[in-house]
Formats: structure tokens, sequence, C-alpha cells
């Protein structure tokens, strides 16, 4: 009986603690702030459509990149923003960025910038419900590529700016804006990091730096009826690592096999079926525990006593690719290359393995536990690209308080939270410039309108293009 009693306060003791935690810590009601208003934007929404009808596609390899595109863009944007032209538009110390600057009303404070990026993946038609660089409006959607990522971004940036222009007002501080050419070449060099150059000749730093990144996320979490806006504070770690084998060659009729190409594929194979180590980095703990504090009460049980529930959302995390990623280093094949003939066996074969890093992981934990994946001496890996996980914003001071404050002046339902981004955006590249670096589109949407992001059928609900406006011009206001 003695025991029954210990074994039911090894269990019992422990969940009260949890319950009471949970009851202190969650938030018992939510206010919605004074919303933002929301200005008329069907003039907004017809200079997206014609934003999207130039093919200013990015390419890594020299020469592939039609520059005489995102002259014309640029041509573009004069036109539709004239006063941000006249008024508001800097010198470029370099080819196809555009940097603007907006005076504000106290000019002792340190300025603002606001980014995105002018270059667009490719998209073939035959793939498209829509031309993907048509000025299609239909189901209420805006149509096309870079409807999302991220030319609502930069129109809805020139827009706030051209209508405060209109009304003679100026933002609370100075405003920066830059749109970089090479965003989508993926560790480009002619784009963001030309500008960074150059406002750092120029001497400037910056109170907050806002490029793209989350979105206000509708079914984020199973459990939660809220949409939840997720900022990103920190971005994910990267490294292209090169498979290569070599083996005999020879006719197809006559095979010696293993091959290159089948040991490849082996090595590929042991990459997909294995996991690293998961653990919570300080944005992901962060972010449960925003969420948590307003979640209903069983979720936020979980989220709230980490020390407790752990194990439980590791576990539930693991099911779910995104949420996966927010808790460990991922490794995945993009590109696999054997013989360029159907009847020749490949010399030499090799793949690309693609790692994105949590905070505090290394390149060299990531060849160590490819290598022991693989566990083949005849498979060399070499890395050809690698860029370490950027520095952590702070999410605690004014310029949070005032971000998160602008979301929910706009998504007055939306829970506010900080959290790990697991792609890469420009915001990387201006970390000398800015101790707070955030990262968030201001669009409500569900996971099957992300996904179209970079794949066909990519849209833009009209209304997000509404609240992009009003968010732009609510943080001119604010900060």
């Amino acid at each position: 009986m003695f025991l029954i009693f210990v074994l039911l306060a090894i269990v019992l003791i422990p969940l009260a603690i949890g319950i009471v935690r949970t009851l202190v810590l969650k938030r018992k009601h939510y206010e919605i702030p004074l919303p933002a208003p929301i200005p008329a934007t069907d003039r907004t929404i017809e200079k997206l459509q014609h934003a999207i009808t130039f093919k200013t596609v990015s390419s890594r390899e020299e020469g592939k990149t039609d520059w005489d595109q995102f002259i014309q863009f640029a041509t573009y944007l004069a036109e539709a923003f004239p006063l941000c032209e006249k008024h508001l538009k800097l010198e470029s110390q370099s080819d196809h960025n555009l940097i603007y600057r907006f005076a504000g009303e106290d000019t002792t404070a340190l300025p603002g910038l606001l980014t995105a990026h002018q270059d667009v993946v490719s998209a073939s038609d035959d793939q498209w419900t829509y031309p993907p660089f048509a000025k299609t409006l239909e189901e209420g959607y805006v149509w096309g590529r870079g409807s999302f990522d991220c030319k609502l971004q930069l129109i809805a940036i020139l827009e706030a700016f051209e209508l405060l222009l209109q009304e003679s007002k100026k933002p609370k501080r100075t405003w920066y804006a830059a749109f970089g050419c090479d965003e989508e070449v993926n560790g480009g060099n002619k784009g963001a990091t030309l500008i960074a150059e150059q406002f750092e000749r120029m001497g400037l730093t910056f109170s907050l730096l806002l490029d793209e990144g989350g979105v206000v996320s509708e079914n984020y979490i199973k459990g939660i009826n809220r949409p939840i806006a997720v900022v990103g504070v920190a971005e994910k770690g990267y490294i292209d690592t090169l498979l290569s084998c070599s083996r005999e060659a020879g006719h197809s009729s006559t095979p010696l096999m293993p091959t290159a190409l089948g040991k490849i594929a082996k090595a590929v194979t042991a990459i997909e079926s294995s996991k690293q180590e998961a653990r919570l980095t300080k944005p992901v703990q962060a972010m449960l525990r925003n969420i948590g504090e307003e979640a209903p009460f069983p979720l936020a049980f979980l989220f709230l006593n980490l020390w407790l529930t752990k194990p439980l959302i590791m576990l539930i995390f693991s099911k779910s690719p995104t949420l996966n990623a927010l808790i460990r280093t991922t490794s995945v094949p993009t590109m696999i290359e054997g013989s360029d003939k159907s009847n020749v066996i490949a010399l030499t074969s090799s793949a690309v393995i693609n790692t994105r890093l949590l905070p505090g992981d290394t390149q060299e934990q990531t060849l160590k536990h490819l290598k022991a994946v693989i566990a083949d001496e005849e498979v060399s890996l070499s890395v050809r690209r690698y860029e370490e996980p950027s520095k952590e914003s702070p999410t605690t001071g004014e310029a949070f308080d005032q971000l998160k404050a602008t979301i929910s002046q706009v998504f007055p339902e939306a829970i506010v939270t900080s959290y790990l981004m697991l792609g890469a955006t420009d915001a990387r590249k201006y970390q000398q410039l800015c101790q707070h670096i955030y990262r968030f589109t201001p669009a409500q949407m569900g996971r099957s309108e992300v996904n179209r992001m970079h794949a066909p059928d990519e849209r833009i609900h009209t209304d997000n293009v509404e609240k992009a406006v009003a968010f732009f011009l609510a943080l001119l206001k604010n900060w």
C-alpha cells in the first residue's frame, strides 16, 4: 500500500504543480486593440497585378538573369509611386537595387528599415491555372509569381509611403526602404549585400529592421482556433554538402555492382531515414510560452510546463514537417547526378544534401552526422556553401513591443509570438547594422496558401493586400 501511495505522489505532485503553474501563467483573456484603419486599396491591387507582369527572375548562373526586366520594373514603380520617386528615392550605388528614405518627425530618433526583394523564382505556364506573369484577378485573389513572395511586401511599403506623402504627413521617425535584386539566388551578392555595404558607408544603423518572414497562420497548431502571427527573430543556418563517388564505368549491358550511382542512392536513402537529435532552442521556447499563455487549457498546460511535458512536445512536433524543422537540424537530398546516357554506367555520381541548422549547431557537427549515417568510405563529402545560423534578436524592449502592437491592430484575433525562421532571407545581410531584426509578412493564410510560394498557382487574397498596406501605415505611425 505504501508503494502505491509513493507512486501516486510521484505522478500527482508534478501534475498538480503543472496545473497550478498553468493557471498562474495563462492569461485569463486577451484585449482586442483599437483596429488600424484599412485604406482603400483598389489602386494598390492594380499596382500589384501590374508588378507581377515583370519577369524579375534571378539566377545564380552568370548571364542568365534578364536585367532588362528589372530596369522596366523600376521604371514602372517610378510611374506608380510618383511622390516616392520624386521625394524619397535615393541613388543606389549598385545596379538594380532600389533605396528610399522618408524623413520622419523625430530626426533625432534612430531610423527604421523596411526590406523586400524584387526578384522571383521561375515559373512554367503549363503548370499554372492562370499565367504566372499576367494581371490575373480571380476568385478574390491576385494570381502570379511574386504575388506573395515578395512583391506584396514591396508594393505595400511603397503604397504606405505614397499615401502619407499624399496627405503631407510624416512617419514618427525616419524610415528607409531597401529592395534588393537577388534574394532568390540564395546567397547572392548583388542585392542586399551591396545595399548593406552602402548603408555602412553612409554611417547608418537602425532601430528596427523588418523583412519578409512569418505570416498570420491559420491552423498553425491543431487545437488552437485563433490565428497565430509568427515573427521570425532568428534564422536557421544553411549548408550544401556534395556527396561524390567514383567507381568503374562501362556499358549498361555488363554492369558491375554496386555502381557509383547505386552508392550515392544508398547514401541518400540513409540520410532521408535519419534524424538529428531534437532540442528546444530559445526562440522556440519563447514561441511555446507566448502561445501557451493564450491557448486552451490542455495546450497551455503542455506549452507552459516544459520541465514536465518536453518529451511529449518533441513527439508531437516530430510528426509534422513544419514543427519538426523547428526542433532539429534537418538534412534533405535536393540534387542527384549520374550518367548523361541511359546505356552508360557513370564513372562518377554525386548528390547535393541541403542542411538547415538549428542555432548552436555547426558545420562540423553536420558533416560528422552525415558521415556516420552514410558509413561508406567510398562516398566523399565536401561543403559547397555554408552560412551559420543568424544572430537572435531580442523579444523584449520597445521595438519588439511596438511591432507586436502593430500586428495586433491589423490582426486583432491573432496570438502574436516570436519564432525561429526555417528559411533564409535578406535580413541576415544587415546584421552589422541593426540588433532588432524581425521577419514578418502582414498576411493571414492557411498552410495550403503558404505552400504555393515557389510552387505553381502562387497567389494572394485581396484582403491581405489591404491588410499589408494598413500594417505598414500603422508601423510608420507607431514606431
